[in-house]
């Protein structure tokens, strides 16, 4: 699939000297089989070569239109972008082990063997999460003594990561929580 990002009409894309910069046009590929799409290691800038399965590749002689291109090996090497896991109904969750805010080994999901998890992705300075966490802390209330747990992914960054015992205290979030200091680029984040 193309998608025309800027609905300019030009599958072509829009070249940029910057190194970071997007063309505006995205090839979409379901690289994992899934039926869906995902952002990441599925949607490629048709200016730029993209690694699958170890060979990178190329668009080339892409109509304006969109309605003709190739697909060619590339004489360039990048780095493949892996797919997030597919943790749909019934498939496995990823394994991972990270320690926690008190130093503590966290194993996952061996340490919660035979309860329900909310792995809760949340930040000190995310007003999303912060605005939900009453429910949260309501839910964990109600329900922890028949067997729900929440271990905590933290995104704070170096900056904001020592507001967290106060948060954490002033909303009662009574439960584990894991956290690197390393924002978005958090360890167990990017597992998921």
């Amino acid at each position: 699939l193309l998608n025309d990002q800027f609905t300019t009409g030009d599958f072509r894309g829009k070249r940029s000297d910057a190194a970071d910069a997007r063309s505006g046009v995205a090839l979409l590929l379901d690289v994992n089989g899934n039926g869906k799409f995902d952002s990441r290691g599925e949607s490629f800038d048709v200016l730029q070569p993209f690694s699958i399965g170890g060979t990178t590749w190329e668009i080339a002689d892409m109509a304006r239109d969109g309605s003709s291109f190739r697909v060619v090996k590339s004489a360039k090497t990048v780095a493949e972008v892996a797919t997030p896991p597919d943790h749909g109904a019934g498939k496995a969750i990823t394994a991972f082990e990270a320690t926690d805010t008190e130093g503590k080994k966290v194993s996952f999901p061996g340490d919660y063997k035979g309860k329900v998890v909310l792995l809760d992705f949340w930040a000190t300075w995310c007003g999303p999460c912060m605005a939900e966490m009453p429910n949260v802390v309501a839910a964990y209330a109600k329900y922890h003594e028949k067997g729900f747990e929440i271990l905590g992914i933290s995104l704070d960054n170096g900056n904001s990561i020592s507001k967290m015992p106060e948060v954490m205290k002033k909303a009662n979030m009574n439960w584990r929580q894991v956290a690197d200091g390393k924002g978005w680029k958090a360890e167990v984040a990017q597992k998921f």
